[in-house]
């Protein structure tokens, strides 16, 4: 009889051990990881015609918090489902409880002009592609990536509108300055023709003059000979 009673005393001994074990556990689980990566974020839409810069992805918060700042893995696949590559991206990025964002990440293939395949197709036609999206977390802590630079090809400059900055401001320098010699040429003209009519001689044979030689040693040859005064005030200059 007593070795029964302890025989039921240890199992359930064991039975309370297992039971507060199997707590513990879920409730180091519940406060370790409460994310379900899995549903918490989806991608509701991706595009990227053959012309575009970007690739374009509107991403659904499905929980009931603010999320900030992803970090998810994108796979290219071919229209048979086999993969062609792979980035992992992290982005900064605030999306409501509910709703869904868009953010942009560099483009699959621009050079070769690969378009999704639900996007804008190259007229003639051009690789298309598909996308598999897999979030791999999700409140991180952003760090910004170096800039990628991308090579779109002989036509990118041209008939995609990526014209370089650097290059847009010297042209501005270069008009401004092309201007500003016009309007100094012309103010010379009106110089010589002004110093002309106040020495009583004729602004028509100066101009001219200036058209042969330059309006500024017609201006300098004006200073030195100075006043006409044979001017007969007869509506004409006497030289």
């Amino acid at each position: 009889m007593i070795k029964n009673d302890n025989k039921l005393d240890n199992d359930m001994t064991t039975k309370r051990i297992t039971i507060a074990l199997i707590s513990l556990f879920l409730t180091i689980s519940a406060f370790a990881d409460d994310k379900n990566l899995g549903k918490d974020i989806t991608l509701v839409s991706y595009e990227q015609g053959w012309m575009d810069d970007n690739g374009t992805l509107a991403l659904k918060n499905n929980t009931s918090e603010q999320i900030r700042n992803l970090s998810f893995l994108i796979t290219y696949l071919d229209m048979s489902g086999n993969p062609l590559d792979y980035k992992e991206y992290k982005k900064e990025v605030s999306i409501a409880p509910g709703m869904t964002k868009k953010l942009d990440i560099p483009p699959y293939e621009r050079e070769r002009y690969y378009h999704y395949y639900k996007s804008q197709n190259m007229p003639g036609g051009s690789p298309a592609f598909k996308i598999k999206f897999e979030l791999k977390d999700y409140n991180i802590e952003y760090i910004e990536e170096p800039e990628e630079s991308y090579n779109y090809g002989y036509y990118s400059d041209r008939s995609y509108g990526k014209s370089n900055k650097s290059d847009g401001y010297y042209m501005i320098i270069a008009i401004i300055a092309v201007l500003f010699f016009i309007g100094l040429y012309v103010g010379l003209y009106v110089l010589v023709a002004v110093m002309a009519q106040h020495r009583n001689r004729s602004v028509v044979v100066w101009i001219l003059l200036s058209l042969l030689a330059t309006p500024l040693l017609m201006a300098i040859i004006l200073l030195v000979v100075g006043n006409n005064d044979r001017y007969l005030n007869q509506g004409y200059d006497n030289e």
